[in-house]
């Protein structure tokens, strides 16, 4: 049965109305949050130890917490960008379906090499991992996409750290997504050891003094949002004050074309597994136009943050290959990063197929679609 619009018409309506209001109130938030920002812009060593007093009372806590650049700095790039190479790696995956002819997954890493102003051609490797047997069996069945996204996270940063030994510096390396991870269950014990893999990768970028970073294309954190909340007096708290502003909104009319914002050191009970060198900071980051701003988060750890001309260069590097993109400012080693890794529906059916013929070889018969899936597949029904 298709959609019923006769029926959605009215929640259109209801659901724009909501949204209006919904913007009006949070430009209210908005407005004293930015009061906030610059009445304690330079008030660094406080706010440090109110962040400290906060997660004594709160383990969990998250938020951003200040290094020593004032809470409303908007720092230019340097430009053109200094003479470097570029390694972007992105990732895509095949995950397990239960209800086809063979159970495998798929992690596929793209990565794009380049030397900006070198005059020397690009160069793209891929790189493709299949999961099968022990790969998908976990304490709670079935691999879930979860831990098949971790591994293809993995991957990507196991496959720069490598790459990275037989590079000479100044060396940028660039994934998309944040550094730090998220995917769940952490209890379960495969989580565990695929973690450890990345942070020993990320080990040896230290060891290399790799310039590594994570871009957070429009970002919906509220981490430096969470950091003013603790300004409020006791008396006058609620749970979350501010709750729906977004450091996107808070920065977009701090910083101008190509700036960045002060670095924040990240304050989560995940990101206490990056230790030492690895510490997890970020910065916000424009690179969009006076008439349209495009803001990004972007993820660094503390080895990055420690070397003045390491953040230069990296300011520089995301600002100008941002703009090598037009009207929708992204990276462009990463939109190529995301171009070689893709893989498409054809692909997973020539993978597929390339199975089941070796299984045949081998004198074992694939086994049958399940009865769902052929029913899903019927040529009379079509869906999402």
């Amino acid at each position: 049965m298709p959609v019923n619009f006769l029926e959605l018409k009215p929640q259109f309506k209801k659901l724009a109305e909501a949204a209006l209001e919904k913007e009006l109130y949070l430009g209210e938030k908005l407005n004293q949050c930015r009061s906030l920002l610059h009445q304690h812009a330079e008030d660094l060593p406080a706010l440090q130890k109110t962040v400290e007093d906060a997660v004594r009372q709160n383990k969990g806590l998250r938020c951003a917490v200040p290094v020593d650049e004032a809470l409303t700095a908007h720092l230019p790039a340097a430009l053109p960008s200094p003479v470097c190479t570029l390694l972007a790696a992105d990732g895509s995956q095949i995950n397990p379906d239960p209800h086809g002819e063979v159970l495998f997954g798929l992690v596929n890493v793209g990565v794009f090499r380049m030397q900006p102003g070198s005059g020397l051609a690009p160069n793209v490797l891929t790189f493709s991992n299949l999961l099968y047997d022990q790969d998908l069996e976990t304490a709670n069945g079935l691999a879930s996409e979860d831990l098949v996204a971790l591994i293809r996270d993995v991957r990507e940063r196991q496959i720069l750290s490598e790459l990275a030994k037989s590079e000479t510096a100044p060396l940028v390396t660039l994934t998309d997504g944040p550094l730090e991870l998220y995917h769940e269950p952490r209890q379960e014990k495969a989580f565990d050891i695929y973690f450890k893999k990345y942070l020993s990768a990320l080990d040896d970028l230290v060891l290399d003094q790799v310039i590594t970073a994570g871009y957070v294309d429009r970002p919906r954190a509220d981490l430096v949002v969470k950091l003013l909340e603790l300004l409020i007096p006791a008396d006058e708290i609620v749970k979350r004050p501010f709750l729906g502003v977004t450091d996107l909104a808070l920065f977009s009319t701090l910083l101008g074309p190509g700036e960045r914002s002060a670095v924040f050191k990240l304050q989560s009970s995940s990101a206490d597994a990056f230790e030492n060198k690895k510490a997890l900071h970020f910065f916000y980051l424009n690179v969009g136009s006076a008439e349209l701003p495009a803001l990004a988060r972007v993820e660094v750890p503390l080895w990055v943050v420690e070397d003045k001309a390491s953040m230069a260069l990296l300011h520089s590097v995301l600002v100008e290959q941002s703009s090598l993109a037009g009207s929708k400012p992204y990276p462009y080693p990463l939109i190529r990063a995301h171009e070689i890794a893709v893989v498409k529906m054809d692909d997973r059916q020539q993978v597929t197929e390339a199975i089941e013929l070796e299984l045949v070889a081998h004198g074992r018969q694939p086994a049958q679609k399940s009865n769902k899936q052929s029913h899903k597949e019927h040529t009379g029904r079509r869906r999402m």
